[in-house]
């Protein structure tokens, strides 16, 4: 990572408060790339402040290193849930790189246990909600949380086997559909640039997302 010790000269800080689009003003933290320059937007009262700016400082690196991102859909203005199904889509493939690297590094990660009871709370709203629609909004969104969970190694312990084990009972299809797709994306790999954009095309293609959702490789290419 010698190459990318100046990364931080390349990078603006922001208020994400101050956010363009009103709806990332609730999110913690984003990075973004004009192609010349990262801005970071940052939750200045998170309690975790350092944790969110060490891993959006990731993201970017990850970028420069030719790894793919999702962007938002076109669509995303009349079907709104469709940019957090994107965010979540390119989160379920990079984060657990981002924090394996933290982790090999010295670095802490955010905290597990905030995200994990955050997701727990959702689970149990989303499952008063019925049976979810065969590659609806819910059951995309926990297939791609449960492929999250099976990939980051950094989710360990009693809270998470707990909500991974609620979500096989109370949306058993999706968790299926995560444990067959988790299980082959580990095998063919993710940590590379190219092995992380077909993983990301493999589990998007599997959610029947992409006529829905760009993917962009490291190229600017558009899949």
């Amino acid at each position: 990572m010698e190459e990318h010790a100046d990364f931080l000269h390349r990078v603006d800080f922001e208020d994400i408060a101050c956010h363009p689009l009103a709806e990332m003003r609730s999110a913690e933290a984003y990075c973004s790339c004009d192609g010349m320059r990262h801005t970071i937007w940052l939750d200045k009262e998170s309690p975790d402040f350092e944790g969110l700016m060490m891993h959006q400082a990731m993201r970017g690196i990850l970028m420069e290193r030719g790894f793919p991102k999702t962007i938002c859909p076109p669509a995303a203005i009349i079907y709104p849930f469709l940019r957090y199904l994107s965010s979540l889509l390119a989160s379920a493939i990079t984060d657990p790189v981002i924090d394996r690297w933290l982790t090999q590094g010295g670095f802490g990660v955010y905290d597990r246990e905030i995200l994990t009871h955050r997701a727990t709370a959702d689970l149990w709203v989303d499952a008063r909600r019925g049976t979810p629609r065969p590659n609806g909004f819910l059951f995309c969104k926990w297939t791609l949380l449960a492929v999250l969970l099976r990939l980051d190694p950094t989710f360990e312990g009693g809270t998470v086997h707990l909500l991974y084990a609620l979500i096989r009972k109370k949306f058993p299809e999706p968790w299926e559909a995560a444990e067959m797709l988790s299980a082959s994306i580990r095998e063919e790999g993710f940590a590379e640039p190219y092995l992380a954009l077909r993983a990301m095309l493999d589990l998007r293609n599997a959610l029947n997302l992409q006529s829905r959702i760009p993917v962009i490789d490291g190229e600017g290419r558009r899949y």
